[in-house]
């Protein structure tokens, strides 16, 4: 049996994997990022997660081969020696592997395990893995350092946009009446006193359906933003496949996170134009499996198995189907 754990910022899912590739049970805990609740919190939080789902699939941690932990948090060497002694508590048998969250998605959609990965969920992060093993990756630490665009930077375009339209230096634009309605307020002036008076949460990356639905309407300015996301998003991975030296080689282009689930034709073109300038065999892959399934084919890799390609779309297929019927579905 194969142990996949993907622990993110607000849920730590666990899948468990037989060596045909059906899941035989997983299981869901509270936050997994050391960086949020600590390394005895990271600890209790997979270990949570992976009692749920040795329990479900009705076996013991000795039934375990090995293991694949894909864990937010895990940013620099020094995570490592941190995340080690955590992992080592967990007592469980067999090799396992220890990689940065980034890199379950690029496991899951990637036919073998190589390319590149666009995460846009709330944030963004960027990363990839060449034939030869190297690996590299954006921060993942928002605006400030580079990676813009997930969902709370398409809100923050979109509030950009809606203020400069009132005062006049912008364009008009849709996505004014569209937030005003979002939040019930009267007109604009309305909606930002709220917001500012603290009677309305501030927007966030809840919105960007609103955005991406006001693009698709036909809107020029939310359309411009959607575009723009796209072509900043491409540009980066674009460096990241110059840095692992793909230009000249054919590679799964995995998009994965909330952003992407909406399928925005702008969006995506704009974003595959940017890469397919320096690296033309670059094929579109959109993950909508979870992440976790990445992690369940890390550990056949730490076990040394082979995973042809059936047994990857058998992971994939069964860890969607298990999470849509449990409705934990990211």
């Amino acid at each position: 049996m194969f142990l996949g754990i993907d622990a993110g910022g607000s849920k730590t899912h666990a899948l468990i994997v037989d060596a045909e590739g059906n899941v035989i049970g997983g299981g869901v805990s509270g936050p997994g990022n050391w960086e949020v609740v600590g390394l005895d919190g990271a600890c209790e939080a997979y270990a949570q997660a992976i009692a749920m789902a040795l329990h479900n699939a009705g076996i013991t941690q000795r039934d375990l081969r090995a293991a694949g932990y894909a864990l937010a948090g895990l940013d620099w060497e020094s995570d490592v020696a941190r995340l080690r002694p955590v992992i080592a508590r967990l007592d469980l048998p067999g090799p396992h592997l220890l990689v940065n969250d980034a890199f379950a998605a690029l496991r899951a959609g990637s036919s073998d395990g190589c390319g590149v990965v666009v995460i846009a969920g709330t944030g963004s992060t960027i990363a990839g893995r060449n034939r030869r093993g190297a690996t590299f990756r954006t921060f993942g630490l928002g605006m400030q350092w580079g990676d813009f665009h997930g969902a709370a930077g398409l809100v923050w375009a979109a509030t950009r946009a809606i203020g400069h339209a009132w005062i006049g230096r912008g364009p008009a634009t849709a996505l004014a009446d569209a937030f005003v309605q979002a939040y019930g307020a009267a007109d604009v002036p309305d909606l930002i006193e709220r917001v500012s008076r603290g009677a309305a949460p501030p927007p966030d990356g809840r919105l960007a359906p609103l955005v991406v639905a006001t693009a698709e309407a036909g809107d020029d300015v939310a359309r411009c933003i959607i575009q723009q996301a796209g072509e900043d998003m491409g540009l980066t991975a674009a460096a990241i496949v110059r840095k692992l030296a793909l230009e000249h080689e054919e590679f799964d282009l995995v998009l994965a996170g909330g952003v992407f689930r909406s399928q925005s034709v702008l969006l995506i073109d704009a974003l595959a134009a940017q890469v397919h300038v320096c690296a033309p065999g670059a094929r579109i892959a959109l993950l909508d499996a979870p992440p976790v399934a990445g992690s369940a084919l890390l550990a056949f890799d730490a076990a040394g198995v082979p995973t042809p390609a059936a047994l990857r779309m058998r992971v994939l297929d069964h860890a969607r189907h298990w999470f849509q019927t449990t409705g934990e579905m990211t």
